[in-house]
């Protein structure tokens, strides 16, 4: 099930217009509507600006998940393979089989296509072929696939027989790397703050402080390629506590957690920050901003009733006086913007098309927005977990979810009626 729209040129005083199922424009601007939503089209010195208006309630699912998953992987306990810490990433390899990155125990294990563990590769250490805290994964032409480490900076290759083959330093050393992406030609895109002497320490009392952080690309022998971006990164309330012997650092993000998002795309990387809903399409080579994709028609307020509910779900959970305590700072610093963020997780699949997830103030959302590479709606679905998506195939989604007791676990779900593959 696809939505599609003709385009017809029309002129009306001068003003750009929108009309069901007709293209107009007006001095550089295109409009047309579907039964997604409206979408108006305008050049701004190079940089293709798309408004895209939205009636939450009168779209259309653009996919229906299956309300239980076809493969599961993972366990509270069980064999190693099976039980996972952290999932980083997850890859749907070209055999159909999958690539699970464990953070925690710094392995990528693989799985073939009905969920059979197959083995596993690297481990915690220094040495060749071993991570630190590894977070990305790509597959590469000849069946061979790449990890990245942010900690030694390091991209290490394997060969199609999954063996060490190479290893490569990022020649970056003044960044923090919090984040990165691989494209699917192996270049590595990194999130990074900057070292700096300058660089003010961390507050006794809790401050609400928000970095900015910087994109950067990086070839395959790790030789910086360009400046992508730079960008407000995640809000959060930080104060450092001193007591004798012991010096700890407190973080937890607002109750309206303000933060930037990046992802990969075959015309570039997708870059913003979830202040409103739009996002920003950039070219690698050079960070040139191309196109701004604004969705209107999605802003929920946030309100002081939403924070109060957050702060009580906090407080349950926490485990100590003193813990409880410094919530109360933390809860009456929280910033309360006139809108809640937009989203919380920004992908791309193979064929360029976005799909984000909407944010709720629990971090359990299961609303999805899909929108053409263009940037034009494609209609929303429902996710049946609030699980975070990370691999988008024809006919199926993978991604990761988990239960009660904070354990992870990779899922698969049969998607009917998909938009278009």
């Amino acid at each position: 099930m696809g939505w599609r729209c003709g385009a017809a040129r029309c002129f009306l005083l001068g003003v750009a217009t929108t009309l069901p199922l007709l293209g107009c424009g007006a001095d550089g601007m295109d409009g047309n509507s579907s039964a997604v939503g409206s979408v108006v089209r305008q050049d701004s010195a190079g940089v293709e600006i798309v408004a895209v208006t939205i009636d939450r309630g009168a779209a259309p699912a653009y996919a229906v998940f299956d309300t239980t998953p076809e493969l599961r992987l993972g366990s509270l306990v069980g064999s190693a393979g099976d039980v996972f810490g952290r999932i980083e990433d997850v890859l749907v390899l070209r055999g159909g089989g999958l690539a699970v990155l464990d953070g925690l125990s710094a392995e990528v294990r693989f799985f073939d296509a009905q969920g059979r563990f197959e083995g596993s590769v690297g481990g915690k250490g220094d040495g060749p072929g071993e991570f630190q805290s590894p977070v990305a994964l790509v597959e590469l032409p000849g069946d061979t696939f790449a990890v990245f480490d942010p900690v030694p900076r390091r991209i290490t290759r394997f060969g199609p027989d999954r063996a060490f083959a190479s290893a490569t330093t990022l020649d970056d050393p003044g960044a923090f790397i919090s984040a990165a992406r691989f494209l699917s030609d192996g270049t590595v895109v990194s999130q990074s703050h900057r070292a700096s002497t300058a660089d003010r320490p961390p507050p006794v009392e809790p401050t609400v402080v928000r970095d900015t952080v910087v994109l950067t690309s990086f070839d395959e022998t790790g030789r910086v390629v360009d400046t992508i971006d730079v960008v407000a990164s995640r809000e959060d309330i930080v104060s450092i506590q001193i007591s004798p012997g012991a010096v700890s650092v407190r973080k937890r993000q607002p109750s309206f957690a303000r933060t930037n998002h990046f992802a990969p795309a075959p015309a570039g990387l997708w870059s913003s920050s979830n202040d409103s809903f739009e996002l920003r399409l950039r070219d690698v080579q050079g960070g040139r901003l191309s196109r701004i994709v604004r969705v209107f028609g999605l802003e929920r307020a946030a309100t002081g009733e939403v924070a109060e509910v957050l702060y009580q779900q906090a407080l349950s959970d926490a485990e100590s006086a003193e813990e409880r305590n410094w919530l109360r700072s933390w809860f009456e610093l929280s910033p309360i913007p006139e809108l809640q963020p937009a989203y919380d997780i920004l992908e791309v699949d193979g064929a360029g098309r976005l799909w984000v997830r909407e944010w709720t103030p629990m971090a359990d959302g299961r609303v999805w927005w899909i929108f053409a590479p263009d940037g034009a709606p494609l209609g929303s679905t429902i996710v049946p977990s609030a699980m975070r998506i990370t691999s988008v195939q024809c006919g199926s989604v993978v991604g990761v979810e988990q239960d009660e007791f904070g354990v992870d676990y990779v899922v698969r779900y049969a998607v009917r009626e998909r938009g278009e593959c």
